[in-house]
């Protein structure tokens, strides 16, 4: 058996993934996917904001915004 590591843009993943499916079932044993984060160097410093705004939110020191409530204002806005 042999491993092959296949490097694929996060939004093709779904196209490769149902390849792999459908490919006769004796010929892949197995496969697993992993989220590369070397290659985005600010995925640590989102991630850590994203955390905090997630807890921020959830105490209510910040508002979520709300898209409904703006795209309604927009739209009164325009109509005026």
């Amino acid at each position: 058996m042999q491993t092959v590591h296949i490097n694929v843009d996060e939004n093709k993943v779904d196209v490769l993934l149902n390849f792999i499916k459908n490919i006769e079932e004796d010929k892949v044993e197995s496969y697993t996917t992993t989220l590369t984060e070397s290659k985005d160097s600010f995925y640590a410093a989102r991630k850590k904001r994203l955390q905090i705004l997630r807890v921020n939110i959830k105490s209510g020191k910040e508002m979520m915004y709300d898209f409904d409530i703006a795209t309604d204002m927009l739209v009164e806005e325009l109509q005026a």
